[in-house]
């Protein structure tokens, strides 16, 4: 069997400029024998998360961000000076902001958008979630139940963004609501008594305020969700979708693959005359027990690099929350140390800080 090693070594040193590691070596040797050619071996070398590590677009820290719910102020400074991040996205909980018709409860809000606005992060703010007494199920109401009047929605979305506006341009009406556990409403329901009501209340206190939407998760029907939502297209300035796959290479290769029935969200988004918005994907992640969590942002970063369709991506999440362990979608620890997912979205957005973080978390050696 031939041996390519000295091929793959020039490759290494010349597109990576490292040594080639013992199993890059093997595998790519492998797969040489297995009839990959030169030319193919050097551009999985350009593809690769590495390299794009290496040779980053300067732009790309600005297309990054990341989901944070309602953080504490240490978390906010983490998250923006140490981290690096200029784009958070908040959760807006209508039914613990508004407990009681009329009774707002702001003030951990208030301190967030505050505290966020002050370290230069901009915030997408989400806003869901029905409130016992706004609820169309009286009986056993649930936090995704329609309400039972589009002018309680109307008027909780209208004193949010009265108070904030000044600090939070993009607004998003409502979270995945194709998942029965986050919504109980139909399709019609949601754009007509969600969507559009709330972009109507956005655009008549500021016309420059962005809706983004709908937050479809990529399950089951969500095409024709999708479909239903694009007739408020007027109503929408940026289109947003979320998308979680076993590898971070396929999230967004995977919305733009066709399939037989199944057109893509690229193809829909064309169809539906809506591809001239700009696109965010706002949630996409791993959990760090269920896999290499680093791998997965790093093959997510890598792709997003080529699609430039693709104006904004946030990960999902910073921090699980206390008493669940170190294995979920957070990029630190229950006590807050940074996982390999951290250091690596830190080499993109404060490359000289994460040296430093790393030559801190190296052992000590003795001579």
């Amino acid at each position: 069997m031939p041996d390519f090693a000295r091929v793959i070594r020039d490759a290494y040193l010349e597109i990576l400029e490292r040594e080639a590691d013992p199993g890059g070596l093997a595998s790519y040797n492998g797969r040489m024998n297995g009839g990959m050619s030169e030319a193919a071996m050097r551009e999985a070398l350009l593809r690769s998360p590495e390299f794009a590590s290496q040779n980053l677009d300067p732009g790309l820290p600005a297309r990054l961000g990341l989901n944070v719910h309602v953080p504490s102020d240490p978390m906010v400074d983490d998250v923006t000076r140490e981290l690096g991040i200029s784009w958070v996205r908040l959760d807006f909980d209508w039914f613990r902001i508004e407990p009681q018709p009329g009774e707002f409860h702001w003030e951990e809000l208030d301190r967030v958008v505050s505290r966020t606005a002050a370290r230069g992060a901009r915030m997408l703010a989400s806003l869901a979630y029905t409130p016992p007494w706004a609820s169309s199920n009286p009986g056993g109401s649930l936090v995704s139940d329609p309400p039972a009047e589009t002018g309680f929605w109307t008027d909780f979305v209208r004193a949010a963004i009265e108070r904030y506006r000044h600090e939070v341009q993009h607004w998003q009406f409502w979270n995945e609501p194709n998942v029965r556990e986050f919504w109980t409403g139909s399709r019609a329901q949601y754009r007509t008594q969600i969507l559009e009501p709330a972009a109507s209340v956005a655009r008549s206190i500021d016309p420059g305020l962005q809706v983004v939407a709908p937050g479809l998760a990529n399950l089951r029907d969500w095409r024709d969700w999708f479909r239903e939502a694009m007739m408020a297209r007027d109503a929408i300035d940026v289109v947003d979708h979320h998308n979680y796959q076993r590898s971070g290479q396929d999230v967004l290769r995977g919305l733009e693959r066709d399939q037989p029935g199944q057109p893509s969200l690229r193809t829909l988004m064309r169809q539906l005359g809506v591809d001239d918005k700009p696109f965010w994907l706002t949630e996409t992640g791993t959990r760090s027990d269920q896999g290499d969590q680093r791998r997965y942002y790093e093959d997510v970063v890598a792709v997003l690099i080529e699609k430039t369709w693709v104006n904004r991506l946030f990960f999902f999440h910073y921090w699980d929350g206390p008493g669940q362990g170190n294995g979920g979608f957070g990029i630190v620890n229950e006590d807050f140390s940074p996982k390999p997912a951290y250091l690596f979205l830190q080499t993109i957005l404060r490359p000289a800080r994460a040296t430093r973080s790393r030559r801190r978390a190296e052992p000590a050696t003795t001579r």
